[in-house]
C-alpha cells in the first residue's frame, strides 16, 4: 500500500469521530435552520449519512466491524429519541430508523467489495 492510502486509513478514525457528531449536530438542529440545498429526501438523507459513517467506521477500525455497526444502529435510535424528546422542531421515526440501517448495510457491502479488491491486487503484485 502507498504512503498516501497509508496516511488516509491513519485519519479515518478522525473522519469517523468528525462525522459522527457532524451527523448527530445536523439532525438535532432545526429543520428551519438547514439550508434549502442541503433537504432532499429525507430518508435518502439518512441512508447516506449512516453510509458514509459505515465505510468510515469500517475502514477506521476493520477488526470491530461488526461492534461498528452495532454502535451505528444504536447511535441512529439514539438520534431518533433525541430527536423526539430534545427538540421541537424534529420527530422521531422509526422509518428514518430504517433508513439508518439500510445505509449501514450498503457502507458495510462497500468496505467489504474494497477489501476484497484490495486482496485481488496483492494477490497480482505478489505473482508478478
Amino acid at each position: 500500500m502507498n504512503k498516501i492510502a497509508l496516511t488516509f486509513l491513519r485519519l479515518m478514525p478522525w473522519f469517523f469521530g468528525i462525522g459522527l457528531v457532524l451527523t448527530t449536530t445536523l439532525a438535532l438542529v432545526p429543520s428551519t435552520s438547514i439550508p434549502h440545498e442541503l433537504i432532499f429526501w429525507d430518508k435518502a438523507q439518512h441512508a447516506l449519512a449512516f453510509t458514509a459513517l459505515a465505510v468510515t467506521g469500517c475502514l477506521a477500525f476493520p477488526k470491530k466491524m461488526k461492534l461498528v455497526c452495532l454502535g451505528l444502529v444504536i447511535h441512529g435510535g439514539l438520534i431518533e429519541i433525541m430527536q423526539s424528546t430534545l427538540t421541537t422542531t424534529r420527530f422521531g421515526d422509526a422509518l428514518d430508523w430504517l433508513a439508518d440501517g439500510v445505509g449501514i448495510l450498503i457502507g458495510v457491502v462497500i468496505c467489504i467489495m474494497l477489501d476484497r479488491l484490495d486482496s485481488i491486487r496483492d494477490k497480482r503484485l505478489q505473482s508478478s
